[in-house]
């Protein structure tokens, strides 16, 4: 067997695992309530506001860097990702799953035509992306984030969403743009920051102080 057969069915193997053999009716409801944006809609709004009004500056560095990272990751590279691979959902693809809404359970129908867009997961990268930017700006207050993306992932291979392929690429693809996002504003803000906002310098040399030394280059000082 030839390794992408023997990965595929592997893939797969683990995909039913996780939507059909570890289920059960009290996770069910959990993992539609976490795989759905709407439900966090409000919430989220209402800590945006919270974060501009109460935030300070590193409240405030959290959200323009979430927001770089929705743009460049969510809106180009994984839309890209998405039109170029063009991989199918498993659920329009895959007999006997369980498809896992709000609304109820389901069973997959295969499509003659499918529509979805499989690889990347926008949900995986949005949180992973939010993990990174968390720790970086907030240090280890911020580590819960990782457990929190782990779930999110989890659930959209237990709706039947996504393929566990799907989530370990995606998590590949988000943590590389996340990083260099970080990254490159952490260089921004050491070239252009003493001269162009002094004061919010001579405040924050560092934009990110707990942040690993690996991301600041083994530097100590701006």
């Amino acid at each position: 067997m030839s390794l992408l057969p023997w990965f595929h069915a592997l893939d797969l193997r683990l995909l039913y695992l996780i939507n059909q053999t570890w289920s059960g009716p009290w996770l069910d409801p959990v993992m539609a309530r976490v795989s759905d944006y709407d439900s966090f809609r409000y919430p989220i709004f209402a800590g945006v506001i919270l974060t501009l009004i109460f935030g300070g500056f590193r409240g405030r560095l959290f959200l323009i860097l979430m927001g770089t990272c929705l743009i460049i990751g969510d809106g180009i590279i994984d839309w890209d990702f998405k039109i170029g691979v063009n991989r199918p959902r498993p659920n329009e693809t895959e007999l006997h799953l369980r498809v896992v809404t709000l609304s109820g359970i389901t069973e997959s129908v295969p499509r003659h035509v499918a529509v979805g867009r499989s690889f990347t997961s926008g949900h995986a990268c949005n949180n992973v992306a939010l993990a990174m930017v968390g720790c970086a700006v907030f240090g280890r207050w911020a580590l819960w984030l990782w457990p929190w993306a782990a779930l999110v992932s989890y659930s959209r291979i237990y709706v039947g969403s996504h393929y566990p392929s799907d989530i370990l690429g995606s998590w590949l693809v988000a943590l590389f743009y996340s990083y260099f996002i970080l990254k490159t504003s952490e260089w921004l803000w050491r070239k252009y920051a003493p001269e162009r906002w002094p004061k919010f310098h001579a405040a924050h040399p560092l934009l990110f102080p707990a942040w690993p030394n690996l991301l600041r280059g083994n530097r100590t000082s701006s």
